[in-house]
C-alpha cells in the first residue's frame, strides 16, 4: 500500500522539495534541481514511487469535445473568428479560454437555412467582434478549442446593432434594427434573443 502525505497550502513557485529527493509529478515542474508547485492546492507525495504531486484547487472547466459554449467574438481574421467562452455547459467560466471557429459555410450538413446561404454569396458566415455566439466543440486539435457554428441552434444569440446601438430582432437572412432600419447578415441561433443570454446568468446566480 502506497503511503501519501498532504500538505495544504501550496502556492505556485513555492519549493517542494529536490529532485535527487522526490520526481517532479503532476502540477509541478523542475527549476535548478528544486521541486516547485506551477498551481495553487495541495501537495500529495508519494512515497512508494518517490514522486511529488500536487493536487490543484478548483481547477478550471476545461472545454471537450461534445460541449456547448457560449462567448463573445474579440477577434476576426481571414477565414476565422476567436471567441472568448463565458459558458461550458451553461456553466459560468473565469478560466479565459478562448476558441477558433471557421466562417466558411459547410453545405454537407443541410442544417442551416439554404435560402440565407443563396443570399450570402461569398459562402461563408457573418459575424462581428462583440457578438455573442453559441458554438460547439469538435476538436481539441493542437491545443486549440476549434467549434462549429452549422447546427440550427449554432450561431448568434445576442448583439447589438451597429449604426445605433438599440437592439436587434431576427429576421429571415439575417437580424434588423426596429429602431433605425438597420439590416445585417448574421448566421443566427434558432433561439436568438436577449432572454437566450440572460437565462445563463439566471441559471447561476437567480438558481432558475
Amino acid at each position: 500500500m502506497r503511503k501519501v502525505h498532504d500538505i495544504d497550502h501550496v502556492t505556485p513557485g513555492i519549493l517542494l522539495s529536490v529532485i535527487e529527493e522526490f520526481d517532479a509529478g503532476k502540477n509541478t515542474y523542475v527549476d535548478e534541481g528544486d521541486v516547485r508547485a506551477s498551481v495553487i492546492g495541495g501537495s500529495a507525495i508519494d512515497y512508494s514511487d518517490r514522486i511529488l504531486n500536487v493536487k490543484q484547487k478548483n481547477p478550471p472547466m476545461i472545454p471537450k469535445i461534445g460541449d456547448v459554449v457560449v462567448g463573445y467574438i474579440d477577434m476576426l481574421f481571414g477565414n476565422m473568428i476567436s471567441v472568448r467562452i463565458l459558458y461550458i455547459n451553461e456553466k459560468l467560466t473565469k478560466s479565459g479560454f478562448s476558441a477558433i471557429a471557421s466562417t466558411r459555410i459547410s453545405y454537407s450538413g443541410g442544417n442551416y437555412n439554404s435560402n440565407w446561404r443563396e443570399r450570402n454569396y461569398r459562402g461563408k458566415y457573418v459575424f462581428k467582434v462583440g457578438d455573442i455566439i453559441r458554438g460547439r466543440v469538435y476538436s481539441l486539435l493542437n491545443s486549440s478549442i476549434h467549434l462549429t457554428l452549422d447546427e440550427k441552434d449554432l450561431g448568434v444569440v445576442y448583439t447589438m446593432c451597429f449604426s445605433c446601438g438599440n437592439e436587434f430582432t431576427k429576421v429571415p437572412g439575417g437580424l434588423k434594427c426596429n429602431f433605425c432600419g438597420n439590416f445585417e447578415d448574421r448566421k443566427v441561433s434558432i433561439d436568438y434573443g436577449k432572454e437566450s443570454f440572460t437565462l445563463l446568468y439566471d441559471k447561476q446566480f437567480l438558481k432558475l
